[in-house]
């Protein structure tokens, strides 16, 4: 390890194993810490790590602690990794895997497991997306080799493996985890737009404007170089733009915990306030997205962020000049080529169709649909009146299941001469708000419409079993002290942001009560979460599509 100063050059070598024994073993210990004690006077966080109890290393980001991380415990070159330590535990998937290095004759089964939930737990802090965890769960059986389902956690990693060659060996555990933002960090809209200051008007230079297409999907994949900030503002400068203002220490962003750093605010500031918008939106559309690849890759990230602490549902509008669809046909299932900045003000919409448009009317599902992405940035942005909400670019994986519901649905809502309304909706929405409505109506709207939309979701879209379940969880609460027990733990599940009262219940009604019935429900998972575990997965990460007025 090279040491810079000032007057001299200092090269350090490490020990990594034991010099004593004649061994070819060699093992690295890396634990994780964040530290925050510069939030207030350098708007930076650090990402640590302690190498062997001793060696203290501080990054800017988390992904330069990743990799320092396995430079110090595997031997990186091109693609090829050679493994300095004996033993290698590996988790994840695609591009997410992760390698930690133990040592198994010290380690325990249940030490490594709470090892790897403090890391995931400061990988998740250090990001911006929410530390509180929710489930953490090793599938024994999904390992590899298996572990045995009877195991005592307490043994150590040598005893499990003591029947296979484990010099230089790497096992892959199969971990399920979630974590979210803690309720005391999440913000609501109306929170945001209370005392905001004003920071004056910043005119935008240019009138071009790119032509919406909703039909169309790009997939940008490319390689980041992390020193975020100065590419970012480097890019911008070259494109003949520059920044002038940070917020990093607004009352907003301190409620949120920090979760943004300096190049992601400059970047939502650069796209809400700077003239290069309109460029950058026009490239986008025509798929250029290579010319503005840092400030694309950093509005998105920032975008991402501020999405998993917010709490909201409303209606909102973007108002798109010149713009007309002549065939209801051409509308499609789709995704957003370019960011897309919306208002819950139609007049606002309205101002920016010009005399003849057409205006997007974004359903509530819009904001809570699975892998679309939007943010309140009205705290960020210099013209407060817009009270702007900002979609992300999609970013969809072309051979991931997983697209299909992060698509939204569009069709034309009203139209006249001169302005066209075109109504998106999250497909899930489209998908199952027919059925949502006909149970609804067999008793009387009473029963909550995201309920019956999540018994329908796991029933596969069956009618008959989603009428089964509702009409056994209506005598089930008629049955005493049944809803009473939910009332005593309420708070519980709203401190875990289940705010869902409808959905808490028929959780702890199907924990305790349906898997007496000969009912099949598509959930599984369901049987390992506790209820409150299963509410917050449910309302946070899957999302509930539907509002009162729908």
């Amino acid at each position: 390890i090279v040491l810079w100063n000032k007057k001299n050059l200092k090269v350090k070598t490490l020990q990594v194993g034991n010099p004593k024994k004649l061994s070819l073993e060699f093992n690295v210990y890396i634990q994780w810490y964040n530290n925050y004690s510069e939030i207030e006077t350098n708007c930076v966080k650090y990402c640590c790590f302690i190498l062997n109890n001793s060696w203290h290393f501080r990054t800017n980001d988390f992904r330069q602690r990743d990799y320092l991380s396995n430079c110090c415990s595997v031997n990186d070159f091109t693609h090829n990794l050679s493994e300095f330590n004996s033993f290698q535990v590996i988790h994840g998937h695609g591009k997410n895997i992760l390698k930690k290095p133990f040592n198994l004759y010290s380690i325990t089964l249940k030490q490594g497991l709470q090892h790897l939930k403090n890391q995931l737990q400061m990988r998740r802090e250090s990001n911006g997306h929410g530390n509180e965890l929710v489930k953490f769960e090793c599938k024994f059986n999904m390992c590899h080799p298996q572990i045995p389902s009877n195991v005592n956690e307490n043994i150590l990693l040598s005893d499990i493996y003591k029947y296979f060659y484990y010099l230089n060996m790497q096992v892959y555990w199969k971990i399920n985890y979630y974590f979210i933002v803690p309720y005391k960090n999440t913000i609501s809209a109306s929170t945001q737009r209370t005392n905001i200051k004003d920071i004056g008007d910043i005119n935008i230079l240019s009138n071009r404007k790119p032509k919406f297409n909703p039909l169309l999907c790009y997939v940008f994949d490319c390689f980041i170089k992390y020193n975020a900030l100065k590419e970012l503002l480097h890019e911008v400068i070259t494109n003949g733009y520059l920044i002038d203002l940070i917020l990093y220490h607004d009352d907003i962003h301190k409620q949120m915990g920090y979760p943004l750093q300096l190049h992601e605010i400059c970047a939502i500031l650069l796209y809400c306030g700077k003239s290069c918008n309109v460029e950058f939106s026009y490239d986008q559309t025509q798929f250029q997205y290579s010319k503005w690849k840092y400030l694309d890759t950093w509005s998105q990230n920032a975008i991402i962020i501020l999405h998993s602490h917010e709490e909201e549902s409303i209606e909102l509008y973007c108002g798109l000049r010149g713009v007309r669809l002549e065939n209801e046909k051409e509308i499609k299932e789709g995704y957003f080529i370019s960011h897309v900045s919306t208002s819950d003000d139609i007049q606002i919409a309205k101002m920016y169709r010009s005399d003849q448009g057409c205006i997007l009317h974004f359903h509530p599902s819009m904001r809570r649909a699975q892998g679309t992405y939007s943010c309140d940035v009205s705290w960020i942005s210099p013209f407060k009146h817009e009270r702007e909400i900002l979609f992300a670019r999609s970013y969809a994986d072309p051979v991931s299941d997983e697209n299909k519901s992060m698509k939204w649905c569009a069709k034309i809502e009203n139209e006249n001469e001169n302005t066209q309304i075109i109504l998106l909706t999250w497909i899930k929405y489209d998908q199952y708000i027919q059925q949502v409505m006909h149970i609804s109506k067999m008793w009387n709207h009473s029963i909550d419409l995201n309920l019956i939309y999540r018994v329908l979701l796991d029933s596969r879209g069956s009618m008959d079993v989603t009428i089964t379940c509702l009409n056994l969880f209506e005598e089930w609460k008629k049955q005493s002290n049944n809803v009473k027990k939910y009332e005593e733990k309420k708070k519980e599940f709203i401190e875990r942001r289940c705010c869902n009262h409808h959905i808490n219940l028929f959780i702890i009604f199907f924990k305790e009560c349906l898997s007496s019935f000969d009912i099949k429900l598509d959930n599984a998972w369901i049987q390992t979460c506790t209820p409150i575990e299963c509410a917050t997965i449910i309302t946070v990460k899957h999302g509930l599509p539907l509002v009162e007025k729908t």
